[in-house]
């Protein structure tokens, strides 16, 4: 199928899963998800692989715009807590899922370990919508429960690191230095950007692309999860780009209108339904309900003893959400053959169903749980 041919088909599914977003007010990244899960098993598409460019591409910029919404001065006021919940919401599946894989179904260490992660992690990239879309990201609570899925995304970054690619002193001295380059960009930027002022070549936004292009280099130099590092890296441009709204703007149009779909399109499109067998059933079955309940267990623990009300309840159904890098850890194994084919489309449709039910659920909690949050009582 000529490339003009597929281009527009998945351009068509994007607007369309866009289009039924928003005429039954529910998540368009989800749909998305659901888009290309559809053209993955009902169209004969091929590979796509120009989709995997632009589909990272949106993943960076996501997180990159995640990064400017977020407040340093709250995320380090309430540090403890974000760390609390974090680490309940990591640790509780991950062992527990650990011991079920490895004691019970067989499975060696190096699988249950992967398998733990995988299923444990929460999704920076399909947080930050949500709480964007429940219009309370910028308040306590959402900064508080977005730092706290930053937390499970870099416990299961560090603990991926450590056991499967280990740490040296090349990659801590890199990092070292990836930091200290991530505080002087910004300056840097900010004075090219005053000497082509008067241009007609959107220099602006022309240097964040290339940049969130260039992390995206960066994060497999360094083995940091590049949603970490874009993310990381719009903290350090949000007071810059607090000075240019018009900027802010034109990057938030490019990345929610066009890149960030291919991203959300591309993680259905990776779930192949032809080989579900008896065995992929039941491991999604199983898995998918213990990974579900110690998720939201270890998270409305955290949460309960910091909010009021039933926010927590909406806390342990965002953290449930898993995507970005619960597939890198599930590719990673079937590559380095670590767990079959089986186990890992088994992951993937755990990871896609979770988040799935998640987003259902949240959209119909009782009206209270909204005004809880909007409210903003909570024991902070």
């Amino acid at each position: 199928m000529k490339l003009q041919t597929e281009s527009l088909i998945v351009s068509v599914l994007i607007i369309l899963a866009g289009i039924g977003a928003l005429e039954i007010g529910f998540s368009s990244s989800i749909l998305e998800i659901v888009a290309g899960v559809f053209a993955s098993n009902a169209l004969n598409l091929g590979n796509l692989s120009w989709l995997d460019f632009l589909s990272n591409l949106g993943l960076l910029g996501l997180m990159f715009f995640a990064g400017l919404e977020t407040d340093p001065e709250l995320m380090r006021k309430h540090l403890y807590k974000s760390l609390f919940i974090g680490f309940c919401s990591y640790f509780f599946p991950l062992i527990s899922i650990f011991y079920v894989t490895h004691y019970i179904l067989d499975y060696s260490f190096e699988a249950s370990v992967l398998i733990g992660i995988a299923l444990s992690t929460t999704s920076l990239a399909l947080v930050y919508p949500l709480l964007k879309e429940k219009r309370i990201l910028r308040l306590p609570a959402g900064q508080i429960l977005l730092a706290g899925a930053m937390v499970v995304d870099i416990s299961s970054m560090l603990t991926m690191s450590f056991l499967f690619e280990g740490i040296n002193i090349y990659n801590l001295l890199f990092s070292v230095a990836l930091l200290l380059l991530l505080v002087r960009l910004p300056k840097w930027g900010e004075k090219l950007f005053d000497r082509y002022a008067k241009n007609n070549i959107e220099f602006k936004t022309r240097f964040i692309i290339v940049m969130l292009i260039g992390l995206g280099f960066l994060s497999e130099t360094v083995h940091i999860n590049e949603a970490v590092l874009a993310f990381t890296t719009g903290i350090f441009f949000a007071e810059f780009m607090k000075k240019d709204f018009v900027t802010e703007r034109k990057i938030k149009a490019l990345i929610f209108g066009f890149l960030a779909p291919f991203f959300f399109f591309k993680a259905g499109y990776s779930v192949k339904l032809s080989v579900i067998s008896p065995k992929v059933i039941f491991l999604s079955l199983f898995l998918g309900t213990i990974a579900f309940v110690t998720k939201y267990i270890g998270t409305v623990y955290a949460t309960a003893n910091l909010f009021r009300g039933a926010v927590y309840k909406l806390a342990g159904l965002f953290f449930n959400l898993r995507l970005t890098f619960g597939i890198v850890a599930s590719l990673f194994g079937l590559k380095a053959g670590i767990i079959d084919e089986e186990t890992y489309v088994s992951l993937l449709l755990i990871i896609v169903a979770t988040s799935l039910i998640s987003s259902i659920i949240s959209n119909r909690l009782p009206r209270e749980v909204e005004e809880d949050i909007l409210s903003e009582i909570f024991k902070i």
